[in-house]
């Protein structure tokens, strides 16, 4: 399947980053469209992956979570597996790895000094950075429209 979006789907993923609640038939009431089209393209955009679900997005700060974050430096050729194993940790909410070796972890543990601490007594054999965060500034989960535009598989009409 060729993929391709367009300024519609854009306007769709949009308001679902925004709102996934937001019903088809009042997305299209905004968007100028029938509802049976907002269907169909959102149904599109979950077919390519371009839409993983819809769900609530909690913010783990605000419900008295402690956040943290982890930098593993590791070599290059090891780096994959230490990710993987990082990832099978329920704590453990994201998992980004650099080029040059480095794995960067979110971690949400419960709030205070004990439980960040604690989960780090798992990793005893990793070389880490840890970083408990003290207060969270910006907290946004979706993508600018700029950044969807610059995507390769983007066509303005």
């Amino acid at each position: 399947m060729k993929m391709k979006i367009d300024n519609l789907d854009l306007a769709i993923i949009k308001h679902l980053q925004e709102d996934a609640r937001l019903s088809f038939r009042e997305l299209g009431r905004k968007l100028g469209v029938p509802h049976t089209t907002v269907f169909t393209r959102a149904e599109r955009l979950v077919e390519l992956g371009i839409i993983k679900n819809f769900s609530a997005i909690l913010h783990p700060h605000d419900l008295g979570l402690q956040i943290g974050f982890i930098v593993v430096d590791a070599q290059p050729s090891k780096s994959k597996g230490i990710a993987d194993k990082l990832s099978g940790f329920d704590e453990v909410r994201k998992v980004f790895r650099t080029f040059d070796g480095k794995i960067i972890a979110k971690i949400v543990v419960p709030r205070g000094h004990h439980g960040f601490e604690e989960f780090l007594t798992k990793l005893d054999d990793f070389p880490i950075n840890a970083y408990p965060v003290h207060e969270v500034i910006k907290f946004d989960h979706t993508i600018p429209e700029s950044g969807l535009k610059s995507l390769h598989f983007y066509k303005e009409k």
